[in-house]
């Protein structure tokens, strides 16, 4: 996309660039055209609420927030600008002000899906799962974030424990990522257990690690017909199942398994490293997730984890890191054997192998913490609503260790902490 000089536009005609160009993933030149915006005209209430919108996301939270309060100063019974401002402070953390303002805004205009979607973050992160929940139910109003599948119908949406399952066919959908899913699919035994017949609608590298994990579930081919007498989302089953507060999470030390055949490969594969502590490293998610700015790190940061005594190093980058890959570590530093995956049966049957996983916030973690293996996964200034605040455990996960970064802190000194955390454990001892 080829756009004109800034100073050849008008301030209507910023404003839609830079909503296009933040459509298409180039952030920063989006927050320039925003800016460019704000600075032909100061009372242009929209532009500053767009560019809150975007200094988040390359870890101008201050800015973000100052801008954001413009909006509202501009536009105070604006419900967007509201909105605006309360997500603003949902990403510095700040959650009872974020609620205000949310709630403000679904005052203003009760279907503002964007605002609902917000709040049940908030209630969520809060770790006020009832409510939280019942909100996130309202995230199929926005129809451009979170589309209906084409075989919903909704008188045959299961919707309460109550609604008879046994001998029915059910099928569960994942709408969302990949770690989504994983996180996620601890519920489906539940449904088992209610009678149904569990089918799902998985992407499919996932398919080979769910079937495998859950005996009687079966997942449906590209090709496959949809035929079940009941569906739903997986991520309404929180709601559904009654995981009303953080007690109440279904938390198994382990709930995946790899298929045999691929955990006997991977168990042959790694064994030229046995003896070693062996590490598994991930530090980018998918480069245009929203938050991934904030959420990756350079793999040089992690340099410091290559030469640890014991230890062996191993790739689980699974997706393109872009500037991110800011080092070539040698092959006895960090091992790849990513190319030799055919889908999440490999990944999982490998990490099942390995003695720790360090992780940014990507379907890595969530895989690690599925499986049962340590993980120390490193988080952003602004987490994602599942790790809740301030706690250095998971109710999600028994066996990972969250390493939390401050809005201030640089990440070398948050990948430091990790160092001394498997140091001072002894973990990377060589074993006998």
């Amino acid at each position: 996309m080829n756009l004109p000089p800034a100073g050849l536009l008008d301030r209507a005609t910023l404003l839609h660039d830079g909503i296009r160009l933040e459509a298409s993933g180039r952030i920063d030149e989006a927050v320039e055209r925003y800016r460019e915006a704000v600075v032909r005209e100061p009372g242009f209430f929209e532009a500053h609420a767009n560019l809150a919108g975007v200094l988040w996301r390359v870890g101008e939270f201050d800015r973000a927030l100052a801008h954001a309060r413009a909006a509202v100063g501009l536009a105070p019974e604006h419900p967007q600008c509201v909105r605006m401002l309360g997500s603003t402070l949902l990403q510095l953390n700040r959650v009872e002000e974020a609620e205000r303002e949310l709630r403000r805004a679904l005052a203003l205009l009760p279907t503002l899906a964007s605002a609902q979607f917000d709040l049940a973050s908030c209630l969520l992160l809060a770790g006020r799962l009832e409510e939280g929940w019942s909100w996130y139910g309202k995230r199929w109003n926005d129809t451009a974030r979170t589309p209906r599948p084409p075989f919903w119908r909704p008188e045959l949406e299961w919707r309460r424990p109550d609604q008879a399952l046994a001998g029915r066919r059910l099928l569960v959908h994942a709408e969302q990522g990949l770690g989504d899913a994983i996180q996620f699919a601890r519920y489906l035994p539940k449904l088992q257990s209610l009678g149904a017949h569990v089918v799902c609608a998985v992407p499919a590298p996932l398919v080979p690690l769910i079937e495998s994990s859950f005996p009687g579930v079966q997942c449906l081919r590209a090709d496959g017909a949809v035929q079940a007498d009941l569906h739903v989302a997986l991520l309404d089953l929180p709601a559904r199942l009654g995981t009303a507060t953080l007690d109440d999470i279904p938390a198994a030390p382990r709930y995946l398994r790899a298929p045999a055949d691929r955990a006997a490969r991977w168990r042959d594969r790694l064994a030229p490293w046995q003896g070693k502590f062996r590490i598994g490293l991930a530090w980018s998610g998918m480069r245009r997730q929203v938050n991934n700015r904030n959420r990756a790190l350079a793999l040089g940061h992690l340099a410091p984890l290559f030469d640890l005594p014991g230890v062996q190093c191993f790739s689980l980058q699974q997706t393109d890191a872009g500037h991110c890959t800011d080092t070539q570590p040698t092959p006895e530093q960090l091992v790849d054997l990513t190319p030799e995956w055919r889908d999440f049966g490999d990944s999982a049957a490998m990490v099942e192998q390995l003695d720790l996983v360090v992780s940014v916030d990507t379907v890595t973690a969530h895989l690690a913490g599925a499986l049962g293996t340590k993980a120390f996964v490193l988080l952003p200034p602004n987490p994602d609503f599942r790790w809740l605040l301030d706690r250095e455990d998971s109710p999600w996960y028994p066996g990972m260790r969250l390493f939390r970064r401050g809005f201030t802190e640089p990440r070398p000194a948050q990948v430091e902490r990790v160092v001394q955390a498997v140091r001072s454990s002894r973990v990377a001892d060589p074993r006998p």
